[in-house]
This record gives C-alpha cells, structure tokens and sequence, in this order.
C-alpha cells in the first residue's frame, strides 16, 4: 500500500532483451544481526527456469532447465549456481513467456471489457500447440497470431481451442508443429467486470462451491464519500489463478515475467498500476489512454490494475540503504484521503524496517496502496482483506482505513505491515506452488506481528502472541486440523486454505520457534541469504532451510522445520528433574499432545531450551528428535523448558518438577508473556486430564497474572468457544482457486 512522489535513484530497468541488476547498499537491520550489512541482489531472474547449470553466454535453447530468452545470467558465479527455478504443474514447460504488453479498455457501464496482448515468448522444443490459462474469456476470431522474432512481417494465424476442463485454451496452427524458436504472440479477447455475487454465483453454483466471489479477475467495487454519494470503481484480484479471467497468459507462480499495462478508462479517472505512470493522452470519445512502466519479473497473480475517482494523498519515503526518495500514494474513495493518514506513517515504518532487516531495496520507483470500499456491499465472500500486488497493494477501505478523531483497529495496523511485508515474502521471491503458501503468508504474518509488537505494544505485545499461539493450538488438536504445508484436494480448489489458522498463524509461531532455536541475528542473516539467492525465483521449504543452516553454522533447520509444517497437532515435553548430588538429571518424553487429528503425528524434531540455575538465568538448548531424552545440568535446580513462551510446543512437568519451578517464579515475573505460557499450558493439560484441577489453581494461584492478561484470557477463550460453535474466524481468509488444483506429484519439494 504505497504513494507517489519522486524517481528512486537505483530503480530497477528491465528491457526486452536483457534485465539490469539490483543492488542494495548499507544499512543492518535493527532486529538483531545489524553487523550483517546490506545484501546485494544480483541479476533478476529471466524468464525462464535459472538453473545451477547456466552460465553466460550458453543460449542453449534446448535444456529444458535453461530457455534461451535472450536474457543473460548474473556474472556472480555464487548467484548463478543458485537454482531459482520451479516446475509448473499445469502449464507445459515448452513454452516461457519473457515479457507481456497489455491493453484492456471496460465499456461504459463497467459490465464488460475488451482486451489484447502481446507476448514475447520462447518455444523450447516443437509443441502441437501453445497453451494458456483462460476463464470466461472469449477469442476474437481471427486475431490470435503468432510472427518469428527473426521474421516479424509474417503473421502466422492460430486457432483457439478450448481443453476440457475450461480453463485452458489451446492455441493451435491449422496443421503442423509450432517450431522451436522465438515468437511474439497475439491474442485479443472479451470478458465480464464482476459485480454482483449474485449474478457471478447463482444458487447452484453456491452450493457446489460456497466460497464464489464476484471479487475476481476484473470486478467493480463502489468509492463512497464520507457523505455517502458513490461512483463506480473498477479493480484487479489476480491471487491465485484468477488474473485468467482478466487476460489469457501463464499464471502459475513457476513462470516470472514482466509487464507492460496499458488501458483506455473514463477521462475523469484516476489509475494505478504495479509500474509508475508514464504517458496520459486524452482520446476523441472522453476515454484516456494511460500507459504504465515495465514491471520488474513476477507472477502473473501480481499483476495489478485500477481505476477510479479515488483522492490521493501522497508523501515520500526516504530509503534507509542508499538515502533516495520513494514517492507514496494512498489512493482512497473521494473525501478521505485524510483517512488515510495513519496508514500512510504505517507504511512509511513499516518500509523502513523491512529495508533494515532484508538489506534490499524493492525494485520500484513508486509504492502505491488502493483502498476502495464496496458501497454496494454485496461480496461478502471477498474472501481477502487484501492484497499484496507488487508495488500497487489493494486494500478494502473500510477496514483499513481511519477516520479522523478515531483509533485506527488492530486489523488497520496489522495488515498494513502484513501486505507491506509480502513485497520482500511472496514477491521478490515466491512460492513453487499453492501448497507452499505458507511461504508467504506465515512470514507475511510472523513480521506483521513482530512490527506491531516493535512500534505499535498499544495494540498488540508478547503476551496476545502466545494467546494467540494457543488460539492454534485449540484448532491444531481437532479433525479439522490441516498441515502448515498444505495437502491439497479437490474440496480444496474451493477454499484451500480455509481455516486460514494454519497457513497464516501456525506457520508464523513455527518460524518463531525456529528463530528462538537459531537466534535472532541467524535467522536475519539467513533471511537475507534467502532473499537475495532466490530473488525474482522461487522458493521451497528446502530452499528456506538451508538458507537458515547457512547463517546459523549448520545448526539442523530442515529436520525441524519439516517435522512441524508437515504434520498436524503439536508436542507434549514431560520433564522430569532429579537432582543428584551436585548435578540435576533432566528427563524429558516426547509425545503428541492428545487430539482428534485424522493422522496424528507421533514425534517431532523439537528445539528444546532449558532455562535453570538460581536465578533461571542459565540456558541450555539441544535439538530432541527421540521420544525421551536425558540432559544433566550443573547443581540442584529447576528446570524450565521453553523460556520465550514462544515455542510451539506444551510442556508439563513431574508433581516434584511443578513444585520447583513454581518456587522460582518471583525470578520470572518480569516475563508476563512466559508466564501466561506456563498457566495457558497448565489449562490445556488440565482439560485433557494431565493435571488435576487442584494442581491447575495452585498454579495459576502462584502465577499471579495480572488483571488485563487474565481480561485477554478470557476473551481469547470467549472467542475460541465462538468459534468451536460455528462463529467465523474474526479475520477470515479463504484463499481460492479457480478449477481444479493439481496435487503435486511424488517428487522432491
């Protein structure tokens, strides 16, 4: 959600031919690990697959892992040993899109629109037909056209032909192969603005599907003044196949590429793209024509377009790395522009201390944010409160934005930072595929948190981080309960990651595990090395891990990571201190914490830190993968395990354990958040019979926790219980998918 204002000097300038490279320069971040420095990103990704076999100059056209686009790798020899490709899983891999022109223009009464594009691509290997993704698109006859790079006079005509599931459209010469080699595809289509969910989702398609929402591919959404007048609005949902209702094209996150948005919109409009605004001509008929700069490479879902009589307010960020200027705009409905003006110092902080942390600059000259609100108030199953588009974040306005004299919402500060986190998580790298979701949306969440703990505790501290921890826990422990790396199903094409508590939430307190086990500097030097190894690629679970080994000196992530996003339910540690002479023998079992899970997990491989000593300022951390484990500590002490509060993991302890422990507690009291862990940890072990309802008082008696953490408490469980009686989650998202999603297929992730 960003503004206009001023050029950034080192803007990243993308050409048809070849893509300059990024550099990022100066600053630490001021999270931990400031000694890092910033990271320098190397050239951007081409188009195609960029393979650890590459190398410039190769052009070899017929690797399979390597397309000959024309786009040369990065001289970095480390960069280019990196492998930041990914396998599409229902779009051939014969086909590479390098650059895309797009035109569309809406009619009148914003129901319809016409379209057109061309398209640089790269055909590998002869195919029987090209094949793009397209929903409720319809071809124009006779003008989808393919011409050779190296013979640009000849127009080769192309039929299109529709594949029986609907959503992809072959299109085919009248006989014969489409010949290896470089091609500029044309294609001009018509399609639907969605409105109303009524129209868009009949009765029968509701009960087939009940989480159908108008708000896809183009939809129009109402500006209301604070007076109530409104005017029509048109905006762009492309997340996570649904750009193909919009324009016909690749839209798999496996393919990154760049665009060129142009559109001809009512003459009184205000509009928005993912590139800044270059060129504005006034057309005969009261339209104008505006054009929009080239896009660094990215998934087609990121493509972003609006239109409207939004009001803007704009402002200036000042890059922490190199000092340039970034314009910012928020684009709001007419009369509230004022409305957003904590967003717009939100944003600000939020950029600066994602600048900080990453060492990497996003590759734009501008950073715009689109708050519109539906006066029609007819898409209740939106389905998303926003969206991360890259440099052009689309928000809802009611829930975003603040009137003046009031408090903005938590949710108005959250998810600010939660969509300006995904321009580094989920846009400068991106997931493989809509299993690993959790790539963007549990980090997406994790620093959501953590910036609002660092600038806004008014709103939300340590102590809502593990009620909220628990609040996953209660849902982790039902039938209900999926894995944080999703395993999809048909159902799934619906609403896969509904409820959103896992991929968002479980997800988030498992990189904080991993960030208590590693530390914080590790974990922010391994970030850095994820992002700049797989910037404008992919990423995987694999990737992340070892990007996390490599800063920590080799400490075993993967092991821990996969143990925790692949399996439901979470890890009940029994500890068990003896002292013996001067030593105390730490006993400790593992087991699932009792749960109604379909396919309950058994063991894990968990972080484990001891705090002990007198002062239980002593810390001992080792990594338990068996089901028990003995550790032996120096002197008669008690034992504490899991010290932040925060790891993802319940632990109890033995009747002389929970007496020791609770003896020590006034050398606690200074962690509110460590001690609302223990006595919610308490509660959850007494609800399932581990310890008596008197041993539960005495604890929660000895605790003493303060009146406003007992006041969260129990509305946390107040919601909770909501919840479990058919209430919706307070911040639903349903992320959809437009047909049928393909389950992955038995390979390496």
């Amino acid at each position: 959600m960003k503004k206009l204002n001023q050029p950034l000097v080192n803007h990243l300038a993308i050409t048809a031919v070849t893509l300059a490279a990024l550099t990022a320069c100066g600053g630490g971040g001021d999270s931990g690990g400031g000694s890092f420095g910033g990271v320098g990103l190397g050239a951007p990704a081409p188009s195609g697959p960029v393979t650890s076999n590459m190398v410039p100059g190769s052009g070899d056209a017929t690797s399979k892992n390597s397309p000959d686009d024309g786009v040369p790798a990065a001289a970095d020899s480390n960069v280019a040993a990196v492998d930041r490709s990914a396998k599409p899983m229902e779009l051939p891999d014969t086909v590479w899109p390098s650059n895309y022109k797009l035109w569309f223009r809406p009619d009148a009464a914003l129901k319809t629109f016409v379209g057109r594009g061309d398209v640089e691509i790269d055909v590998l290997k002869p195919v029987d037909a090209i094949v793009v993704a397209a929903h409720n698109l319809n071809f124009a006859r006779g003008r989808t056209t393919l011409r050779k790079v190296s013979n640009p006079g000849v127009a080769i005509p192309l039929i299109p032909t529709p594949q029986s599931l609907g959503d992809f459209v072959q299109l085919r010469l009248n006989d014969g192969q489409i010949a290896k080699g470089k091609y500029l595809l044309h294609m001009e289509w018509d399609g639907k603005i969605q409105f109303s969910d009524a129209e868009f989702c009949p009765p029968a398609e509701m009960q087939r599907n009940p989480y159908c929402s108008a708000a896809s591919g183009i939809f129009k959404v109402g500006l209301s003044t604070p007076e109530g007048v409104s005017s029509d609005a048109i905006v762009t949902q492309g997340e996570t196949n649904f750009a193909r209702q919009w324009f016909p094209g690749w839209d798999e996150p496996a393919f990154r590429h760049t665009f060129e948005i142009s559109a001809e919109v009512p003459g009184d409009w205000k509009t928005v793209s993912n590139g800044a605004q270059k060129s504005v001509v006034k057309l005969p008929d009261g339209y104008q024509q505006v054009s929009f700069e080239k896009t660094p490479s990215m998934p087609m879902y990121l493509a972003f377009f609006g239109g409207g009589k939004f009001d803007i307010l704009a402002d200036t960020f000042k890059n922490p790395l190199d000092g340039s200027d970034m314009p910012l705009r928020w684009f709001t409905p007419p009369g509230r522009a004022d409305w957003a003006k904590f967003a717009m110092e939100w944003t600000k902080v939020s950029m600066d201390y994602y600048h900080k942390y990453t060492g990497i600059q996003l590759p734009f000259k501008k950073f715009d944010t689109i708050a519109a609100n539906d006066s029609y108030n007819n898409k209740p199953n939106t389905g998303f409160g926003g969206m991360e588009n890259w440099g052009a974040i689309f928000e809802f306005a009611d829930a975003v934005l603040t009137k003046p004299g009031n408090k903005p919402t938590l949710y108005s500060v959250t998810v600010v930072t939660h969509e300006v986190a995904h321009q580094w998580f989920g846009d400068l790298v991106t997931l493989d595929w809509w299993d690993n979701v959790w790539l963007n949306e549990s980090f997406a969440r994790w620093f959501e948190r953590r910036t609002t703990i660092k600038f806004h505790p008014e709103y939300y501290s340590f102590s809502d981080y593990v009620l909220d921890k628990h609040n996953v826990i209660v849902a982790d422990l039902k039938p209900t309960a999926v894995p944080v790396q999703r395993n999809l199903t048909d159902a799934g094409s619906f609403a896969f990651i509904d409820p959103a508590i896992f991929v968002y939430n479980k997800g988030s307190h498992v990189l904080e595990t991993i960030q208590n086990y590693i530390g914080e500097e590790a974990m922010q030097k391994g970030l850095q090395i994820y992002l700049k190894d797989y910037a404008f690629g992919n990423v995987t679970p694999t990737r992340l891990w070892t990007s996390l080994e490599k800063a920590s000196g080799g400490k075993k992530v993967s092991d821990i990571g996969d143990s925790f996003i692949r399996q439901t339910g979470i890890p009940l540690l029994t500890v068990d201190a003896q002292c013996a002479g001067d030593r105390t023998y730490v006993n400790i079992s593992q087991e699932s914490f009792p749960n109604q899970n379909q396919f309950p997990a058994s063991t894990w491989t968990i972080p484990v830190t001891l705090a002990y000593g007198d002062a239980m300022d002593q810390r001992k951390t080792f990594v338990m993968s068996a089901a028990t484990t003995q550790v032996e500590l120096p002197g008669c002490t008690a034992v504490l395990a899991g010290p932040t509060g925060q790891d993802y993991y319940v632990s109890n302890y033995s009747a002389q354990s929970w007496s020791d422990l609770l003896a020590k507690v006034q050398n606690l009291a200074a962690n509110k958040p460590l001690l609302l862990n223990i006595e919610r940890d308490a509660f959850r072990l007494q609800g399932v019979g581990r310890i008596t309802q008197a041993q539960y008082d005495q604890i929660k008696g000895v605790l003493n926790l303060p009146a406003p953490v007992l006041v969260k408490t129990e509305l946390s469980q107040q919601k909770m219980a909501a919840v479990d009686a058919g209430a919706k989650e307070e911040y639903p998202h349903a992320l959809r998918f437009q047909g049928k999603l393909k389950l992955r297929e038995n390979d390496k992730r």
